[in-house]
């Protein structure tokens, strides 16, 4: 099943069973099935992610293997083993596809993409990780789980170094940490946290300081903050979901949250729909839709303005994902133009990875842009920093010609304006 749409916005999810579609593609404006990805089994917890605008990613639920299809295509990419060295418990890629970042257990493996290298092997957390997010740059990738802590990673300095120590370390929750969101911006930007012990944590990256905690009635599974980082959305484990306006902040660093159902003097509106367990949200781009999914098997679709539900997608089990995803055009080609290249995945990293060229394999971009470590590391590279000594020569060469002007200038004024200025004095008199 594949239907063709013209929609800038389409639905991914993904849930327990596994039995008629792994991973299911939906119209936003009808709930109706655009396409599906089978002939593969049930998909992890928060796995399906989209690798660029080519293909779909899915961690295996029970083996140690990621499942991929090309968007046009239900059948999963042939002669391609994504095998991992563990059954995958998170799973994110950066936005241009370059690199694939998985967990097992609480170990962290860094593979690129294009030719299955891993290339990092990060082992800083105690328990299972559970959550992984890159920021929409793809500089930094955070990391949390089961041992409440919460670290940021610089994606340059990993790879250049796989001892290196993160960016950050939080450890302000005191329960597992559900899920993770990175605001719309760079390396500055900030980092949203929920976890069981029923707090929500706003972390600027700049600074590395805890912005705000807001404190609910519920331990939390889920968050969702629209492109503006005006609204926030958190899911409960009872399958509440509240709307907070994160542009009337609180004064201190923790608030509890009071919660009414009304709309006179409501600090945080609630969305009520779901019988249980919230596992997913999502907000479209236009800020006016809010996407949910829940342990119950129901998607639902929000309007955020009036939080009443306007569709919802029933799925068989348990909804492990559900997104919104931009409608590319690999969804509905004929033939894929993938934008990367795909390669079987290393399970262990080879002696000679570190000091060999990273190879970079692209469709219509210089590689350049794709690989750009310039914007990963905080210094400038070898190239970089040579072509930056020969501006600031350069520039020096100039200050000095304009100062040669000036005091020409100068001495003018002093030898010619200022006799004639005197001449015309003693004329007077």
């Amino acid at each position: 099943m594949h239907r063709v749409t013209d929609a800038k916005e389409v639905i991914l999810t993904s849930d327990t069973t596994g039995k008629s579609w792994s991973a299911a593609v939906w119209d936003p404006r009808n709930g109706s099935m655009l396409s599906m990805y089978k002939n593969a089994t049930a998909l992890g917890q928060r796995s399906l992610q989209l690798l660029s605008d080519s293909y779909i990613l899915g961690a295996d639920v029970t083996k140690p293997r990621i499942h991929i299809w090309p968007l046009n295509n239900p059948s999963p990419l042939p002669n391609i083993r994504l095998t991992t060295p563990g059954k995958v418990n998170a799973l994110t890629s950066t936005p241009n596809g370059s690199y694939i970042i998985a967990s097992v257990a609480e170990k962290l493996f860094i593979w690129q993409t294009c030719n299955g290298r891993l290339l990092a092997n990060l082992t800083k957390h105690y328990q299972t990780v559970n959550c992984l997010v890159t920021t929409k740059d793809g500089s930094l990738f955070a990391s949390a789980g089961e041992d409440s802590l919460v670290f940021v990673w610089s994606l340059y300095s990993v790879l250049n170094d796989a001892h290196c120590s993160p960016v950050h370390t939080f450890s302000n929750h005191s329960l597992p940490v559900k899920d993770l969101h990175f605001g719309h911006g760079g390396a500055r930007t900030r980092l949203y946290t929920v976890s069981l012990d029923r707090s929500m944590n706003i972390y600027e990256l700049g600074s590395g300081d805890l912005l705000v905690s807001l404190v609910f009635d519920a331990p939390l599974t889920a968050i969702a903050v629209n492109i503006r980082d005006s609204e926030l959305f958190v899911g409960c484990m009872t399958g509440e979901i509240f709307q907070c306006n994160l542009h009337e902040p609180p004064r201190g660093i923790e608030h509890h949250v009071t919660v009414n159902t009304d709309n006179v003097n409501e600090e945080s509106a609630v969305f009520e729909a779901h019988k249980s367990n919230v596992t997913a949200l999502s907000v479209s781009l236009d800020c006016r839709t809010l996407l949910s999914g829940s342990t119950d098997g129901a998607v639902h679709l929000w309007d955020i303005a009036s939080r009443q539900v306007l569709r919802t997608i029933e799925h068989k089990a348990p909804v492990t994902a559900a997104f919104f995803a931009p409608g590319f055009d690999n969804f509905r080609a004929s033939v894929l133009k993938p934008r990367l290249q795909v390669h079987n995945l290393q399970r262990t990293s080879d002696d000679g990875g570190k000091e060999s060229v990273i190879e970079v394999v692209s469709r219509g971009r210089d590689p350049a842009e794709i690989l750009n470590f310039e914007s990963y590391e905080d210094g400038s590279s070898d190239s970089r920093r040579s072509d930056v000594t020969s501006k600031v020569e350069d520039l020096q060469k100039e200050i000095k010609k304009l100062k040669k002007i000036n005091a020409s200038i100068y001495q003018y004024g002093v030898t010619h304006i200022l006799k004639r200025i005197a001449n015309g004095i003693d004329k007077t008199d």
